[in-house]
Order: C-alpha cells, then sequence, then structure tokens
C-alpha cells in the first residue's frame, strides 16, 4: 500500500501573521484568494542566510510554494510582489494594517476560496502605505468586510419596524444589525448606540463608495469617533469577540492625536 503524494502548488499570499518555532524556523499565516487561510512552516527561515526570512514579513504580498501536510503545510520558493515596507516604517500604519490583517484571518477558513476579501486587503493595504486618512480607509475596510461577508448594516430602514427613516438623528444596534429610529421604545436587553445624522450620512457613503473616495472622506472627529465604535461593535458581534490588535491600535492613535495637539 502506497501513501499519498503530498499535494504542492503555487499560489499569491498575504502574510498575516508570524511566529517562532524552535531556534530557526517560522510559523507563518497567510491568507490566499483560492486556498483562504493558509498555515505553514518556513524551515530555518530566522537564519542570518535564509532565503525565505526576508519574504515572509508581516503584510507582505508574496509568490509562495505550499506542500500540503496535515498539520503546518511546507513554505518553500517565496518571492515578494509588494512588500509594503512603509507599513512597518511608520508605528500608526503598522497599527492599522496589523487590525485589517487580524480580521482577514477572522473571516476567512482553510481551504474557503475568498477572492473579493484577498483583493480588498490588497487594495487596503496599498492605500494605508501613502494615505493621509487612515482612519477613513480602515473604515472603508469594515464596512466592505461586512458587506462582503453578508452582514451589510441596514441602513435606510428602522430595523424594529420597517419604516423608512427619515433624516435625523437615530439609533444603532449591532444586534439587530442596523439603525433604530430616535422614537422606538425597544423592551429587549441589548444595547443601542447613537448615531447622527452625519453619522449615518458617513455609513452610508461607506457602503456605496470605492476606496479612493473613501481617503479622500473628510469629517468631524466627533463623527469619526461614532463611526467607529458602531462598525466596531458590530463586527464584534458578528464575531463574538474583540480582537487582539485593537488595543494596540487605539494607544497608538491615542498618542499621536496628543502628539499632535502639542505640535
Amino acid at each position: 500500500m502506497t501513501s499519498k503524494r503530498p499535494f504542492t502548488y503555487t499560489t499569491d499570499a498575504v502574510v498575516l501573521r508570524i511566529s517562532n518555532l524552535g531556534e530557526a524556523d517560522r510559523i507563518v499565516t497567510l491568507i490566499a484568494p483560492v486556498h483562504g487561510l493558509i498555515r505553514g512552516v518556513a524551515k530555518s527561515a530566522r537564519k542570518p542566510n535564509s532565503k525565505l526570512g526576508g519574504h515572509l514579513d508581516l503584510f507582505r504580498h508574496v509568490i509562495v510554494s505550499i506542500r500540503e501536510t496535515r498539520s503546518l503545510h511546507g513554505l518553500s520558493q517565496v518571492s515578494t510582489v509588494n512588500g509594503f515596507r512603509g507599513l512597518r516604517d511608520n508605528l500608526q500604519r503598522f497599527s492599522h494594517a496589523a487590525y485589517v490583517s487580524e480580521l482577514s484571518e477572522r473571516f476567512s477558513v482553510e481551504s474557503g476560496a475568498n477572492r473579493p476579501l484577498f483583493q480588498l486587503l490588497i487594495n487596503v493595504l496599498e492605500s494605508l502605505e501613502t494615505t493621509t486618512n487612515q482612519e477613513m480607509v480602515v473604515r472603508f475596510f469594515e464596512m466592505r468586510l461586512l458587506q462582503l461577508n453578508g452582514f451589510a448594516p441596514e441602513l435606510s430602514k428602522c430595523v424594529e419596524t420597517g419604516v423608512e427613516l427619515e433624516p435625523n438623528n437615530h439609533f444603532y444596534s449591532p444586534d439587530r444589525g442596523g439603525l433604530i429610529h430616535n422614537n422606538y421604545q425597544s423592551s429587549g436587553e441589548a444595547a443601542v448606540l447613537p448615531a447622527s445624522l452625519n453619522t449615518i450620512k458617513l455609513l452610508r457613503f461607506l457602503s456605496k463608495t470605492d476606496i479612493t473616495q473613501a481617503g479622500n472622506l473628510k469629517a468631524k472627529e466627533s463623527d469619526i469617533r461614532q463611526l467607529s465604535r458602531i462598525l466596531r461593535e458590530q463586527i464584534h458581534h458578528v464575531l463574538d469577540r474583540r480582537l487582539r490588535s485593537e488595543p494596540f491600535m487605539d494607544e497608538v492613535r491615542t498618542r499621536h492625536n496628543s502628539n499632535q495637539i502639542s505640535k
């Protein structure tokens, strides 16, 4: 009886997460358009003369050969398509890239094809490397991620009554996945969030725009904070968890804003 030969293939991928294994190896988590999440081992990747280590760094878009095994796959013959070095040279850009990378991992599965998500991640990493409006690019990513996975927020009708909403300040329910009329009295215990008219306009704009227009969108800081809270709480509800990268991203933002004020 002969054993089945391991399957080997080559794919585009983005490096989402890395960790050390033993004295010289590296465990790498990637996302690919056809094969979804890939977890593999890059042998000797941490050695100074390694041909793999320099390519398998965070956020890099690479072409990599995968040798499938029953546990961690084998990674070899890696080349870089886009290193996104600017994301690792700037702490704020790094924190946002880490956040969208973790989100991409949480919304992906092994052997689960998701070309739209892969392309969205590439586009957002490209934008984050150069944009002066990182916050809105991240909000665009959150909105599009929810839409791609069937969790698009309801932004036109009250999710409790089904009535079309007039232009006004309303509420948002992560539990129900959309806006609630400001006069509706809920008997449930689910928390609702304030959603000002300007924030609702931002949500609707992000739901229909492209990444270029999102990067050019300007808004008041108070509206951006409210927008962020709504989208992040909706994602928390979908995933039933918070993300490890969020406290780091928030701390970097706070330090950046404090430095801006002191200048």
